[in-house]
């Protein structure tokens, strides 16, 4: 398996590096001109666009991802990082807490490459795997859903409806 995952780290690098190449031709983009600028196609992509599988958008299959139940804790570490470098330059950004330990983020990685997602050529999409609710974190020794419940709990910060309108009363208008 070692050498399948050496394997596959070297073509996670170099799809990296190609991508990376292609994102610096985009770089040359003249944003105060008015001719370059004058198709937005990309952002109304992004916002009507059909969403494609991860594994399109990155050209690395998803059924090249191993399971994790055949993985070293290492190799599951090595993978999520190599993966969320490559997803970086996909413009995607993956949003896990400071703390959590790489090898955690490998079976969410490869889940959320099965998912459909609209590509990008500018800015960036952030990838949220908590919904906030601590019942259903994916990591709850390490995420801060429970600071917010916990905070939206407190009578003098929320209301019936979870929502601190101690500022809006204080509106200038």
């Amino acid at each position: 398996m070692e050498k399948y995952i050496n394997q596959l780290i070297n073509d996670i690098r170099a799809t990296r590096q190609y991508i990376a190449a292609q994102n610096n031709l985009n770089e040359t983009t003249d944003f105060e001109d008015k001719i370059e600028m004058g198709d937005f196609s990309h952002v109304e992509q992004y916002i009507y666009g059909e969403g494609i599988p991860i594994s399109t958008i990155t050209t690395i299959d998803v059924s090249l991802l191993p399971p994790e139940d055949k993985l070293t804790l290492d190799q599951k570490a090595v993978l999520a990082e190599e993966l969320e470098k490559l997803l970086e330059v996909k413009h995607f950004a993956l949003d896990f807490p400071e703390n959590l330990p790489m090898h955690m983020r490998y079976p969410l990685i490869r889940k959320f490459w099965s998912e459909k997602h609209v590509e990008m050529s500018f800015g960036t999409s952030h990838i949220e795997f908590c919904q906030y609710e601590p019942d259903n974190c994916p990591y709850p020794d390490y995420c801060v859903c429970k600071d917010f419940e916990e905070y939206n709990n407190e009578p003098d910060n929320a209301t019936e409806e979870g929502f601190d309108q101690t500022d809006l009363d204080e509106r200038p208008f």
